[in-house]
């Protein structure tokens, strides 16, 4: 068989799996376990490698106390702007230039946040496609510096040259850059990306980047710190209104350049448009403004949340109009529990129904031509309709209760087969209590809808 498999896991926000033997690990990362080579694993290295980027907002295992403060400081601020973001799809897409030989087929995988990760990855893969030669036409270098320097660029200056809805005007300037960027880095096929994703594997996909709330607060924070260094600094010299406003104007001059880096965009030398065509600001927020899976990806599965009820957790939708459906090629599946009750990461005496998830998604991403290799002495899975079910409305965060929201799934929505018999279960635990499974937003679903009449089965 020609080519091997290399699969890229992004996981959810705050998770990162592998650091404790004893944890709590996402679907992302169980199946990462399960699927990567190394001495332990009968996984053979000629035909599947595989990549795992801890979430948005990790803290790596072995941080100073000093590194933990700055690292806790970083993913706040990259949770408040969306900039975290940016620097997971860099670090999967630098893995694929490093791995990636032709004939290879590229697998995603993500959870949460990072299935937004491997979306937005595998539009960059649509753009730039996967780079074989250096811009003086000499053979890639894969070295770690020179596959994220070229990572980089195709994230930042072609993909997010349009980052949410309000930038659209700009996207033939995009498609014009990513001609350019595969004309120079040698990824072009006949007018298209040399390479796209073969699979894309995501576990309820949201979209909560940036927030202007936190933002607000970080500021807060920022002019209490600067207040309390200029009351130290005073007692050196000076007042503390000098030092405060030497301090404020700093602030402003270093937020100024990282406003400008960040959210400024251009294109220099672009053939059809000026420099001051090119030059806009993009939103604050970024945004995955395109639902619409790329036509010429071989498979795309979805597994979706049923009962997750934060506002702030709305799921990502996807579309696959022009996509040739034949085989069950794109599938988008509800499954029952709440976000991390299909993508994983709650303790494993509470993960009977994200266990459910996992093994509809292994299933489907061994039964296409060249699947995936599984590990079967690593992954051993026990999925259960009537399993445990969270709700972290009820739990909160900090002591803060997330506001509620409640996802709103089609009347026609293709159910996983749990479901109906999780219905079908006298009880079962919502968190707290047990009781039958009757969620609200399937009311009128025309596969469930006759459980609903006096609050019970008929029929």
């Amino acid at each position: 068989m020609a080519g091997k498999n290399i699969l890229i896991f992004s996981d959810g926000t705050g998770q990162a799996g592998g650091l404790l033997p004893d944890e709590r690990r996402s679907n992302i990362y169980k199946l990462f376990r399960a699927t990567r080579i190394g001495p332990d694993s009968s996984i053979d290295p000629a035909e599947q490698v595989a990549f795992y980027d801890p979430g948005l907002g990790s803290q790596p295992l072995g941080y100073g106390t000093v590194q933990r403060i700055w690292r806790w400081v970083y993913n706040t601020v990259s949770q408040a702007m969306g900039l975290g973001l940016t620097a997971n799809i860099i670090d999967c897409y630098a893995a694929i230039l490093t791995l990636w030989e032709p004939g290879d087929r590229i697998y995603l995988f993500g959870f949460s946040r990072g299935a937004y990760t491997v979306r937005c990855l595998g539009a960059v893969l649509g753009l730039c496609g996967v780079p074989t030669t250096m811009k003086d036409g000499s053979p890639l270098r894969r070295d770690p510096k020179t596959t994220r320097a070229i990572a980089d660029e195709a994230v930042k200056e072609v993909y997010q040259h349009v980052s949410s809805p309000k930038d659209e005007a700009y996207l033939e300037q995009r498609k014009a850059l990513a001609a350019r960027f595969r004309a120079q880095y040698g990824s072009d096929a006949n007018g298209k990306a040399n390479a796209i994703p073969y699979f894309i594997g995501v576990f309820d996909t949201v979209a909560a980047l940036g927030s202007y709330g936190l933002m607000a607060g970080l500021a807060l924070a920022a002019v209490a710190i600067m207040a309390a260094l200029a009351w130290l600094l005073s007692l050196l010299a000076q007042t503390f209104w000098f030092w405060f406003w030497l301090l404020a104007i700093a602030a402003v001059v270093l937020g100024l350049i990282g406003f400008l880096k960040t959210y400024v965009k251009y294109a220099v030398g672009l053939e059809g448009y000026t420099f001051w065509e090119t030059l806009h600001v993009t939103h604050l927020k970024m945004k995955f403004y395109d639902n619409q899976l790329n036509p010429d990806v071989l498979y795309a599965k979805h597994a979706l949340s049923i009962d997750e009820n934060r506002a702030d957790f709305e799921r990502v939708p996807w579309t696959n109009e022009g996509m040739d459906d034949a085989g069950g090629r794109f599938e988008q599946i509800w499954f029952a529990g709440n976000h991390s009750d299909v993508g994983g990461s709650y303790p494993e005496n509470e993960s009977r129904l994200s266990d459910v998830a996992l093994q509809w998604m292994v299933e489907a991403a061994q039964a296409v031509p060249h699947g995936i290799r599984i590990d079967g002495d690593v992954l051993q899975l026990y999925p259960s309709p009537a399993g445990a079910q969270h709700d972290e409305c009820k739990t909160g965060r900090f002591g803060y209760l997330w506001e509620k929201g409640r996802r709103i799934v089609p009347d026609d929505a293709v159910l996983h087969p749990s479901v109906k018999e999780r219905f079908e279960q006298p009880q079962v635990l919502h968190y707290d209590e047990m009781k039958p499974y009757r969620p609200e937003n399937l009311r009128h679903h025309r596969d469930v809808e006759q459980y609903y009449e006096d609050g019970s089965e008929i029929g």
